[in-house]
């Protein structure tokens, strides 16, 4: 049997990324400094709106645009540093071409810091602008729109306001600490229907004689990093759920969507200058739409008085506001903290259909894992189904594994083999299927590892 030309560079891949990782220092506690900052990105002018099928002008601002950035860094005796600049975005995507003029404006006003250490995540709001006048086609084609800014003006405006985020962030560092804390809401649930007949859909009839059931699982976690100033008192937390930012995702409104809603309640209920970073782990067959149950849901919210976001806001707050004490009771200010920075190539879907929109290259895609104390990270650039994240989490030697999916790179979905038989939208075109979700399993278990040795 003669070999598989494809299958050998893969595994010569591998070894090699293997004997990197291998060369890696482990991570000891160092003392933590910590900066934050926030920026507004909504445009000043009305915006084609990505996310839906069909075209869309946003008529009106109903809420902001926010990127929030996260500055870490640890300095230990021997002068060894680490760093990690993290800026969540309420965007729908992340485009490499973005982050490396994001990185390049970075650079100039920071030298000392290593701008291959700046990741970019998005919160995938189906409300705001995309960033190249060719990602969809002619889908969302606005040159013929007066007065209308173009993605390509938006992109630039964005990576400006990104980096200026970047760098105030990271010249407000100061001694601090940080902390974790695991809490639940459920926000996030699996959309894909399926049928008897082995088909499934996204946001099918569940009403049907010949439902079957949901395709997937889901996980109503809330993961969170909380950090503190010098007097313990909170600066700015990460929450992590695994749930795009699509409740209100087909309004003509620029929005934030849900994430609006939680940063409002969070300030109201903790600190009016809290910081917020919002982050989606791996849910790419998620979304908060109910397949089922909803009139019950609805009469609920009404007699509460809320909307369906603020519904979910409450939701995620409670769960911030129960873990919070706990997580206060062990700070800790010396960390040890690693970042690894990992490009690796994923071996491409055979044999499908290729996205009608455009995507970033897989070769390679650009991966962060990292470590915070007893805490992992590891980001994908993929609307990543969520069976792989939980293969990730469940073989995790960090007591908690935060993912962050839409970092970086924009590479679309990557469904699982079960979904692949169903078929149906987000499980027929990709351009990574489920040999490769493997892969990105393993190569990021891998870098995990490391950080643990």
């Amino acid at each position: 049997m003669k070999p598989n030309p494809g299958v050998c560079a893969i595994a010569l891949l591998s070894c090699l990324s293997s004997l990197s990782v291998a060369t890696e220092p482990a991570p000891i506690k160092s003392p933590l400094s910590v900066g934050w900052s926030s920026v507004d990105i909504t445009p000043d002018k009305p915006v084609a709106l990505v996310g839906q099928l069909h075209k869309r002008i946003s008529q009106r601002v109903l809420d902001p645009l926010t990127a929030t950035a996260l500055a870490i860094e640890t300095k230990g005796a021997d002068g060894r540093s680490e760093q990690a600049i993290l800026i969540s975005c309420d965007v729908l995507y992340i485009r490499k071409s973005v982050l490396d003029e994001v990185r390049s404006l970075v650079r100039s006003q920071l030298p000392e810091f290593d701008a291959d250490k700046l990741a970019l995540n998005a919160t995938h709001t189906h409300t705001g602008p995309g960033f190249t006048d060719a990602d969809f086609g002619t889908l969302y084609d606005v040159s013929t729109d007066e007065g209308v800014m173009k993605a390509s003006e938006y992109g630039r405006f964005f990576a400006e306001k990104v980096a200026q985020a970047a760098v105030a962030a990271w010249q407000s560092r100061k001694e601090g600490g940080m902390s974790w804390g695991l809490g639940h809401a459920v926000v996030g649930m699996n959309r894909r229907a399926r049928y008897f007949d082995g088909s499934a859909v996204m946001y099918g009839a569940t009403n049907r004689p010949d439902f079957a059931g949901v395709e997937g699982h889901e996980d109503h976690a809330v993961e969170m990093l909380f950090f503190w100033d010098s007097r313990r008192k909170p600066t700015g937390l990460v929450v992590n759920i695994a749930c795009p930012s699509q409740e209100t995702e087909g309004l003509n409104e620029i929005s934030a969507d849900f994430w609006h809603d939680v940063r409002e309640e969070l300030r109201k209920r903790i600190a009016a200058d809290l910081f917020v970073l919002p982050q989606c782990a791996a849910a790419g067959d998620l979304s908060p739409h109910l397949l089922f149950r909803s009139r019950a849901e609805q009469t609920m919210m009404q007699q509460r008085g809320l909307s369906r976001r603020q519904e979910i806001a409450r939701r995620i707050v409670n769960a911030v506001e129960e873990a919070m004490p706990l997580a206060q009771q062990r700070i800790e200010t010396d960390v040890a903290f690693g970042h690894i920075v990992a490009r690796v190539n994923l071996p491409p879907a055979k044999s499908v259909e290729a996205p009608f929109y455009t995507t970033d290259t897989i070769a390679p895609v650009e991966l962060h894992v990292l470590r915070l104390g007893d805490i992992a990270m590891a980001t994908n650039p993929f609307e990543l189904y969520l069976d792989y994240g939980i293969r990730m989490k469940a073989r995790s030697p960090a007591t908690l594994t935060l993912l962050v999916q839409l970092s970086c790179q924009h590479c679309g979905y990557l469904p699982t083999a079960k979904a692949v038989q169903g078929g149906g939208y987000s499980a027929d075109q990709f351009v990574v299927g489920p040999e490769g979700g493997q892969v990105l399993v393993d190569e990021t278990l891998r870098r995990i590892d490391a950080l643990w040795r």
